[in-house]
């Protein structure tokens, strides 16, 4: 079943609870002298009872985020199969696979695989391969015209996407809640047909009545939340009431296959999961990262969100803090202790230039290979890492600059934090005290060197910005 067979299925079982054995075996004692286990704090899909509630809290929020959007959504459900031949490569088998026809669905690169080399070389493909040549074919769909003209026109599109194998062999196919302007739909249909091509997919929903909807493509939902999360509840374990795996559930842990992933519309789930001790409302953050203020870094384990009411959550190496305006409401945790860097320790790099230069941290610097030379580069950290001189150094500059000229929200994040360490007087204001006009979103790279617009939200070193214009 699924491809899989009772060997795989007890192999697998036994890995299982091998890892919960140890998560749940593995003590530490809290601030406030609790004894929890490593289970009790894993988010993990098979073994964490927390992490189906995220999904949950996570769809739920993405749901009230459309509603009270004034753009009108469309919900989408996309089913994106593969072609027939694809079966035939888990064999080895290429006989059906027509080079000049097929090749442009076929990846060849470090994010989804060297799989035009398998193909040459004649070795047979895995179920992953198969999930990453629909990845792309997804990401070609997501990098479309259609999506670029939506986000010029400053909407946005926001899914909830779950994969599911085929009973029999265990070859994936995506399912997808998408959600888009209204106005975008039959655009947004002709993309779908140009980028999955399976018949499959492209077969009509109803011989019977034309209404233009296709199997793989439907928009005739009557509750979108409830039709997509039917698909996810096929995914996971109950893992209060069951501890055997199912054939099911073990082809997504073999194979490391994701089972839910969500858009980019929301806050992070790393930086939900580190502030949830003082705020678990994703739909609260989310309005602070679309609106207001907000600045992380995973690297420096660092998270910083200000909303409208003079209300600030702050998170820092183990530390958590809550403002109102520049009092402390509430501080708790314990500082994390930096781990001492070896600067003679030897580095193993390599290279490759397929893939973007990997950053460096040597001694506190910054450092990207490139030309097979380790080069410094400077990055802007966020304003708790800069001393006081520097960050007045900073005021002052923007003080003397015409206004149409600075970052109205690096202004507000700046002189905030000055009042707060008592080195300018004043009162800490929210952001939108400091706006002049309807704002436009930007994100951007704080690198020095570049001001290219960042592509991934979810990049550990994003800081989102609000600039008036």
């Amino acid at each position: 079943m699924y491809g899989l067979k009772e060997k795989d299925l007890k192999q697998i079982q036994k890995k299982h609870e091998l890892q919960r054995d140890y998560l749940d075996n593995h003590n530490f004692t809290t601030v406030t002298g609790q004894i929890k286990s490593l289970l009790d704090v894993s988010f993990s899909a098979n073994h964490s009872k927390r992490y189906y509630s995220e999904i949950i809290n996570k769809i739920n929020t993405i749901n009230e985020i459309i509603a009270t959007d004034l753009t009108e959504y469309q919900p989408i459900f996309i089913t994106a199969t593969l072609d027939g031949f694809f079966r035939d490569f888990l064999r080895a088998d290429f006989r059906r696979y027509n080079k000049s026809t097929n090749k442009i669905k076929i990846p060849n690169n470090e994010r989804y695989g060297f799989l035009k080399d398998k193909i040459e070389n004649k070795k047979a493909f895995t179920i992953k391969d198969l999930y990453n040549i629909l990845n792309s074919q997804l990401h070609g769909f997501q990098k479309s015209n259609i999506f670029k003209k939506i986000k010029k026109n400053e909407h946005k599109v926001h899914y909830v996407r779950v994969c599911e194998p085929h009973k029999k062999d265990g070859v994936p196919h995506l399912h997808l809640m998408l959600y888009v302007p209204k106005i975008y739909l039959q655009e947004t249909k002709k993309f779908y047909k140009k980028y999955f091509t399976a018949p499959q997919n492209l077969k009509p929903l109803n011989n019977n009545i034309d209404d233009g909807q296709l199997k793989g493509f439907q928009w005739n939902i009557k509750s979108a939340p409830a039709y997509i999360l039917k698909y996810i509840f096929k995914s996971f374990l109950d893992v209060e009431k069951e501890n055997e795996l199912d054939y099911l559930q073990a082809w997504y842990i073999k194979h490391r296959i994701l089972r839910v992933v969500t858009s980019h519309s929301l806050v992070p789930a790393w930086v939900y999961r580190k502030i949830a001790p003082l705020e678990k409302d994703w739909h609260y953050i989310t309005d602070i990262k679309n609106n207001f203020i907000s600045e992380w870094s995973k690297e420096d384990d660092y998270i910083r969100l200000e909303d409208e009411y003079n209300r600030t959550l702050e998170y820092h190496k183990g530390i958590y803090k809550l403002y109102y305006k520049d009092r402390i409401i509430k501080e708790f945790g314990t500082l994390k202790e930096d781990k001492p860097v070896d600067v003679n320790a030897t580095i193993n790099l390599k290279y490759k230039k397929r893939i973007k230069e990997p950053k460096i941290i040597i001694n506190g610097k910054n450092y990207i290979l490139k030309d097979k030379k380790l080069e410094q580069v400077f990055i802007k950290r966020p304003v708790i890492y800069t001393s006081n001189i520097e960050l007045y150094r900073d005021y002052i500059s923007m003080e003397n600059k015409d206004i149409d000229s600075i970052d109205l929200n690096h202004y507000a994040l700046v002189k905030n934090e000055l009042i707060k360490r008592k080195q300018i007087q004043g009162e800490i204001l929210p952001i939108s005290d400091y706006q002049i006009s309807t704002p436009k979103t930007i994100y951007y790279d704080d690198n020095v060197h570049s001001k290219d617009l960042i592509k991934n939200e979810n990049d550990s070193n994003f800081i989102l910005r609000k600039i008036s214009y």
